[in-house]
């Protein structure tokens, strides 16, 4: 049974065309949601994050998705940059973490609650949250 990787770069595309849909497997829907695979070049990949938080955590990883990411992509991947792009919540006074349910609040729980430091936990809380609120109202 040929992989994925192996199927896709069969196909007349650009090997690294298909980097977002290997990133999402390496690091998770999870945090696939609050990323974005912006470029490849030279050995870089450059991923874009909403906060510096964010980039923190995955640069403290970065190593190991190279090491996943090179099994499934037969690109040389020697570095990860990730660059802060603004997340900016519009209507935020149409939006209140309040209206998380208790299931929301558990999921969120369950994404942050290996970070270490409280503050930082904290923000990704209401980052995850927001994204949760605006989806269900479709802003």
């Amino acid at each position: 049974m040929k992989s994925l990787s192996s199927i896709l770069l069969s196909l007349p595309l650009r090997k690294y065309s298909f980097l977002p849909i290997v990133w999402k497997r390496v690091v998770g829907e999870d945090m696939a949601k609050f990323t974005q695979v912006a470029y490849y070049k030279d050995g870089v990949l450059f991923v874009n994050v909403p906060s510096g938080t964010h980039s923190t955590e995955l640069s403290a990883y970065s190593s190991e998705i190279i090491e996943k990411l090179s099994k499934e992509v037969d690109i040389p991947i020697n570095e990860i940059k990730f660059r802060v792009y603004s997340f900016q919540i519009r209507f935020k006074n149409d939006l209140s973490l309040d209206d998380l349910t208790e299931e929301d609040k558990r999921y969120i729980n369950s994404i942050v609650s290996n970070v270490k430091y409280p503050r930082i936990r904290e923000s990704l809380f209401k980052i995850i949250g927001y994204h949760i609120l605006r989806k269900r109202k479709k802003m």
